[in-house]
């Protein structure tokens, strides 16, 4: 059975309809001050980014992941691997990378 126009247009309506619905879903995209294509011939000329964007862009790449707060320090993160039963005198990791190397 051949398929009619009016088949056709009725079928890419509810496409069009989903993928609003979907768009709508989507969070709204991190504001970045210069384009794709800017960035690239800044990169391209080998200049620094403009003053504050790196900041920016970083900010917005850990808002994305979810990642807030203050960082650590590594004495502090060293002493919650500690709490977790972890003895980093053990060398655990090490010897597993050794053993993995003699098989």
């Amino acid at each position: 059975m051949a398929t009619t126009l009016e088949e056709l247009e009725r079928r890419l309506a509810a496409v069009e309809q989903e993928i609003a619905r979907l768009k709508q879903q989507l969070p709204p995209p991190p504001v970045i001050a210069e384009t794709p294509r800017e960035r690239g011939a800044r990169l391209l000329r080998n200049e620094p980014p403009a003053p504050g964007q790196a900041e920016a862009t970083w900010a917005a790449t850990l808002k994305e992941m979810g990642i807030e707060g203050k960082p650590i320090g590594p004495e502090k993160v060293q002493q919650m691997i500690a709490a977790c039963g972890f003895n980093p005198e053990d060398n655990e990791f090490s010897r597993g990378i050794i053993e993995m190397r003699e098989e």
